[in-house]
């Protein structure tokens, strides 16, 4: 069985994954700030070092919720030396009134980035909350790059049928938000191409009701879940983008 986590920052996490539950597993790292890329990356080489059926992809980027431009030489840097996977997560986020008032800011850090995913031709990872409509003014750029993920994806059905339908070379990654019920999730997982699907754990974020913390174990979890909704095995179908793109 491989498993493929989509998403989760490895530097704030507490690896829990034990060799039994899988044959392979990969997981896509991603980074905000210098130090936790640092640390990343130590503990991935760690890990690596006691399990080489464990990889990780690694990714750097500017949350839209600490729309600061202070880290983007050191986005470039990593770039040039060819260090990391792709960029991100980075995107838009609308979700209180606050984060709306960042929305100049916010869109100063994404222009920078996607010009740098342009550039460097890497995929680019999407954080999006009540934001749909800022990617949808940007397809011409994103349908230019390698592919782009939608980590904990948030839009409608039909909104992502629209991504694809503009080619859009477009996943679309769900994790606890469908152990939660969440009826625009489960649909997704229902109803789209099952190559354009990915799971993950975002952890230790997205937490269900009474949780402190996300494992990353809880992987599994979501895959069973997954498997119920679709009735599929998703450890045999889903695949890792990033071995497409090699």
């Amino acid at each position: 069985m491989f498993f493929f986590d989509a998403h989760l920052h490895l530097a704030q996490s507490k690896f829990d994954i034990s060799l039994g539950n899988f044959d392979e597993y990969s997981g896509v790292s991603c980074s905000f700030s210098e130090s936790e890329f640092l640390k990343q990356n130590l503990m991935i080489d760690l890990i690596k070092k006691n399990n080489k059926n464990i990889s990780f992809y690694r990714s750097f980027g500017i949350h839209p919720q600490s729309p600061s431009l202070t880290e983007l030489d050191f986005l470039e840097s990593l770039l040039k030396d060819n260090k990391i996977d792709a960029i991100g997560e980075c995107g838009f986020d609308f979700y209180t009134s606050d984060l709306k008032k960042s929305e100049r800011n916010q869109d100063l850090c994404w222009n920078a980035q996607i010009e740098l995913a342009l550039f460097y031709d890497v995929p680019i990872i999407l954080h999006g909350r009540k934001s749909n409509h800022k990617f949808f003014s940007y397809l011409n750029e994103l349908k230019k790059l390698p592919f782009v993920i939608f980590h904990s994806y948030s839009g409608t059905l039909i909104e992502a049928h629209s991504f694809l339908n503009k080619n859009v070379n477009a996943f679309f990654s769900f994790g606890k938000t469908i152990l939660n019920g969440k009826k625009a999730a489960i649909e997704c997982i229902k109803l789209l191409p099952v190559e354009t699907l990915l799971l993950e754990t975002d952890s230790p974020y997205q937490t269900l009701k009474g949780e402190s913390y996300t494992k990353t174990s809880d992987i599994f979890d979501v895959y069973k879940k997954a498997n119920e909704i679709r009735c599929i095995d998703f450890s045999e179908v889903i695949k890792s983008p990033f071995q497409k793109n090699l």
